[in-house]
């Protein structure tokens, strides 16, 4: 009798098992939807992880703009932590821009990029300069294809490991664009695509840019897509009153946000569980590192105020209140050393002997490893020290490995570059350069640079570049100068002339480090005016004079940011051979000038590094011409005049001896990121003769400052002392020196 029972008992189990089975596949399914929001949207990360807490099973997902961007990263496997992590460590102003990376570019673009804030091209049709946004949205772009290995071809989005879509808007026509299928990476930054800001993507006959403007809360869409559950995570502000529309962006946001509200209602009403963020006191543009940990934990609250709701939930969906979900991801392409078998590289619209040369260039190697970390430096190596404005990539899987396609679009051939610095010396300056690329034989450039301020010059250079970074380079400049001379801090007298430059150089880059330059000048210095404060400089003579000199440079720089360097070394060289006839100089042997300066960074914490510096200058020969003598003041090299020596606690023109030589030592300490506090004390000594330097005059400073990274250039105030104007100064500079 036992044995019946027992089969009773077995079928009975095997019944209510299988039943259990048919309600879990018939289980209704559910919809996640991430708004667009910008900086905002980083709150989706934490709300999704209080959403995997209660044992929501996700079955599709759909955003706008950066809810795209989370959204299509979480449906290709990202855990949250993942994103949580990849967020936190971005250089969100790097990235929202297109700037390359500085250890990407050569010496000489280094330089170039550390005079202007801004560079814009220029074509016969000027709106086809921006091309429909102010950025190309590069950095980002790139960022998303690193992100989303494996997901390089098109595909459907249904067969992602969770069905996704995302929404663009069509400005042709003002339409609704759902994808649904196509390449991921091309569907979220169509997606993000603020008008006006990043240039849009072009796609068939449509132009598409951010879908905010027309669906920023897409709840409609992940229903079509098969939901019948929809949570919703909203990281909108709300409606501004009056007092608070006081800016264009705020006006244009609230323009958009009205056009978008009856839409933002009917999809609300779709919405089961609907977990709307705190955001006040944010914008789309809040990415400090502060403001991305405060949305974090306001994404977290606002889904954790929901937890009763996303429970219930579980009645409604059709499964137990101990239900867990299948584990989801992790995504486990993200790592920069991962390494991909590549079988083939090719580089769009390059021959083959160009390839071989960007294959070296790029350390890329086919039918072999290469890391995604390697690609991502090929990438701005393409961008920076060769031709290309634009370089993306694909690969693409084949059963032997992966294809990498490289995507290429060549420099604009004129661009406009605009430098701006404002100081206390000088108050305001204004630096314009047009440059373009020509269509000759060898590969040459026109450039044409013009200073205003009480300064004002104008140059001209012509450069052939028959091999990359290889160059010979034709000049002239016309410079008018109105400076003060100082002696033990008081004025003693002002000078204005005009100069005129004429050069002829050659000079070669290795490494992207190192320069070194050889070459011919003619400069000529036409005094006009000398006005005397100080009686004893009375009887000063300067008579306008020419020279011929012979030069030749070298310049080594492996600095990681042009001004607040935290690692890296410079070290610079020169010798120029001054004559008035190319053999002599006054009809006697010609005199010369000897400099070099060597600096490093030594970091001793993450934030606090001490950085030795010495430097010099040696006049030799007889009868030294005035225009040249050796002069000290400033923060910077050739402040005023080339020649310029920087000296802590002096902030205008010392003239010194005829040799000199300085050690300085600063100590920097970064608060935050972009935050410095500098201290820095000079010794230097000077005579009229080099062998007798040791026992020259002793000179010595002291500085103290502060400084930050503005969107202008440097931002910098300090406070100095020095023996030799034994007064306390104080210098102001706003902007990259020029």
């Amino acid at each position: 009798m036992k044995q019946p029972h027992f089969s009773i008992l077995l079928l009975l189990s095997f019944l209510t098992f299988s039943v259990s089975l048919f309600s879990q596949g018939q289980r209704k399914k559910v919809g996640v939807v991430l708004s667009g929001g910008g900086a905002k949207g980083v709150a989706h990360i934490k709300a999704l992880k209080v959403i995997e807490e209660a044992g929501i099973p996700i079955d599709y997902i759909a955003g706008t703009s950066m809810g795209s961007i989370v959204g299509g990263l979480y449906a290709i496997g990202y855990t949250t932590e993942q994103l949580d992590s990849m967020v936190r460590k971005q250089d969100w102003t790097f990235l929202l821009s297109d700037r390359i990376k500085r250890s990407a570019m050569s010496l000489p673009d280094r330089e170039r990029s550390e005079k202007y804030v801004l560079s814009l091209p220029f074509t016969k049709n000027p709106k086809d300069a921006v091309a429909g946004g102010i950025m190309k949205g590069q950095n980002l772009a790139n960022l998303f294809s690193d992100l989303t290995v494996g997901y390089h071809d098109s595909i459907c989005f249904d067969k992602l490991p969770i069905p996704f879509a995302c929404v663009a808007a069509n400005v042709v026509n003002g339409d609704q664009i759902i994808f649904r299928n196509g390449v991921l990476s091309t569907a979220m930054r169509a997606s993000m695509a603020i008008p006006g800001v990043f240039t849009p993507i072009r796609k068939d006959s449509m132009v598409l840019v951010d879908g905010g403007i027309v669906n920023n809360y897409p709840a409609d869409v992940v229903k079509a897509m098969g939901a019948d559950i929809i949570i919703g995570v909203d990281v909108q502000n709300t409606l501004r009153k009056a007092d608070k529309l006081s800016s264009a962006p705020d006006i244009l946001g609230q323009i958009i946000d009205l056009t978008c509200q009856a839409n933002h209602e009917r999809n609300v009403k779709l919405t089961d569980t609907y977990i709307r963020v705190n955001v006040d006191g944010f914008s789309s543009a809040s990415f400090s590192p502060s403001a991305i940990d405060s949305l974090m934990r306001r994404g977290e609250e606002a889904a954790r105020g929901q937890w009763n709701s996303l429970l219930a939930l579980k009645k409604e969906i059709g499964i137990s209140d101990n239900y867990v979900p299948k584990v989801h991801g992790p995504y486990t392409s993200l790592s920069d050393s991962r390494a991909i078998y590549i079988t083939e590289i090719s580089f769009s619209g390059v021959e083959e002997d160009d390839k071989k040369w960007l294959m070296k260039k790029c350390n890329l190697k086919e039918h072999s490893d290469n890391t995604t970390l390697q690609i991502e430096q090929a990438l701005f190596q393409l961008r920076g020290s060769q031709s290309y404005s634009s370089a993306s990539y694909t690969l693409t899987q084949t059963p032997e490995g992966y294809q990498l396609a490289f995507l290429l679009e060549e420099k604009y051939e004129k661009r406009i570059n605009l430098g701006i610095r404002f100081d206390s010396e000088e108050i305001a300056s204004l630096l314009v350069n047009a440059t373009a690329e020509l269509k000759t034989h060898i590969p040459s450039r026109l450039s044409f640079t013009g200073r205003l301020g009480k300064r004002y010059s104008a140059r001209v250079d012509y450069t052939l570049e028959p091999v990359r970074q290889r160059n010979f380079n034709f000049s002239y400049m016309f410079q008018y100068n109105d400076i003060n001379i100082y002696e033990e801090g008081n004025r003693a007298y002002n000078t204005t002339y005009k100069y005129h430059l004429g050069e002829f150089g050659f000079s070669d880059v290795w490494y992207k480090n190192l320069r070194f330059g050889l070459g011919f000048r003619f400069e000529y210095y036409k005094y006009q005016d000398f006005l005397f404060k100080k009686p004893e400089v009375a009887d000063l003579q300067v008579e306008s004079e020419h020279f011929l000199s012979y030069f030749a440079q070298v310049h080594y720089n492996t600095f990681d940011k042009g001004h607040f360097p935290s690692k890296g070394s410079d070290f610079k060289a020169a010798y120029s051979l001054y004559t008035d006839n190319l053999a002599q100089y006054n009809d006697h042997a010609p005199f010369s000038a000897l400099s070099a300066s060597w600096s490093s960074v030594i970091p001793v914490t993450r934030r606090f590094s001490i950085i030795p510096s010495i430097y010099g200058r040696v006049l030799i020969g007889k009868d030294m011409a005035y225009p040249l003598m050796n002069t000290i003041g400033g923060e910077t090299y050739g402040l005023y005049i080339p020649q310029q020596l920087p000296f802590a606690g002096i902030t205008n023109i010392e003239q010194v001896d005829n040799s000199i030589t300085v050690a300085s030592l600063k100590f920097r300490q970064r608060m935050g990121s972009i935050h410095y506090l500098t201290l820095t004390g000079n010794y230097g000594l000077t005579d009229s003769h080099f062998f007798k330097l040791l026992k020259g005059r002793n000179i010595y400073g002291i500085s103290a400052g502060y400084g930050m990274d503005s969107m202008f250039g440097p931002l910098e105030i300090s406070l100095g002392y020095s023996n030799q104007t034994d007064k306390v100064s104080c210098y102001v500079n706003l902007g990259y020196y020029f």
